[in-house]
């Protein structure tokens, strides 16, 4: 090997797109309309709702995290986007004209009851305010109450059928992080 060349390396080091909102660890109160608005639909419409985003978006929404004690889908938003939309009774938005803290957990090592179904991306930071809207408007119907939690949501945050047993969750390859 010459004086003048490096040594391959076969296994590039690849950095993970990290917001400013995201802690690097565990979770922490973010105040929204600054660093970030928030969505929240409880219950199975969260899930189906971060469902239909990840398959129009080809598996890269914006960032979606679930609190799976609370059984609340938690949609982050651009800041001071999610005033400018009426939203139906029982969907939770937080943003510029009430700045509240919210919750945000870690990408990669987030604590229960906290976990990812779709990371920010460089491509798409936040989840369209506008595309949430008009999916739960689409919906066209009350939001459901979260379920009890045995019939909802698992132990940790997959989806069970009436009987408890758990269903896998769809997903993109590379957008959640592994357990």
């Amino acid at each position: 090997m010459s004086a003048h060349s490096l040594p391959f390396d076969p296994a590039p080091t690849i950095q993970p797109f990290h917001p400013r909102w995201v802690p690097a660890g565990g979770a922490t109160s973010v105040r929204t309309g600054i660093y970030l608005d928030v969505v929240t639909i409880p219950g199975t419409l969260g899930q189906q709702i971060a469902d239909q985003l990840i398959q129009l978006f080809d598996c890269h929404p914006g960032g979606i995290y679930l609190n799976a004690d609370a059984e609340l889908v938690h949609f982050a938003a651009e800041p001071k986007t999610t005033n400018q939309f009426r939203w139906p009774p029982g969907i939770g938005h937080y943003g510029e004209a009430g700045t509240l803290s919210v919750e945000v957990p870690a990408l990669d090592c987030a604590p229960f009851p906290w976990s990812w179904l779709s990371l920010p991306t460089h491509r798409r930071e936040f989840v369209d305010c506008q595309t949430i809207h008009a999916l739960v408007r689409h919906e066209d119907r009350q939001v459901p109450a979260p379920l009890h939690r045995s019939r909802a949501l698992g132990a940790r945050g997959q989806r069970t059928t009436t009987t408890g047993a758990a269903q896998p969750q769809p997903h993109c390859r590379g957008n959640r992080p592994t357990p």
